[in-house]
């Protein structure tokens, strides 16, 4: 059962990542959980309408996104994803490249959704 539920987190993940490349903000919405906490790498925090919001402005845009060291700790009806990712990104035009340690909460309700993000900037 759980190398069920690490293929089915990885995969939900997988699907993120892609709606965020693309900024596809109806997509996201699908595997975002009503409760999300969104907490970027810069300390600013964000709820699921307001992370949609910036994406379907263009205010947030996705270039690249790469996991490595990717860990599925599964709780039952909840999960956690811990990695690395290394993301290239457009902030309000600015583009920034970030190496941050990743924690992710996914939650099943029908399908896995995330309820959680948590990114910390490497040590440099």
């Amino acid at each position: 059962m759980t190398q069920a539920i690490r293929e089915a987190v990885l995969e939900a993940e997988n699907r993120r990542c892609a709606a965020m490349l693309a900024g596809d903000a109806t997509a996201l919405d699908r595997l975002l959980d009503p409760r999300l906490h969104f907490s970027h790498a810069s300390g600013a925090v964000d709820d699921k309408e307001n992370y949609l919001a910036k994406i379907a402005a263009g205010r947030i845009g996705y270039i690249a996104i790469d996991w490595s060291e990717q860990k599925v700790i599964a709780l039952g009806e909840a999960a956690l994803l811990a990695g690395r990712m290394s993301t290239l990104v457009t902030v309000d035009g600015v583009e920034k490249r970030l190496e941050n340690r990743v924690l992710t909460v996914w939650v099943q309700n029908g399908e896995w959704r995330l309820v959680a993000f948590q990114s910390t900037p490497l040590a440099k």
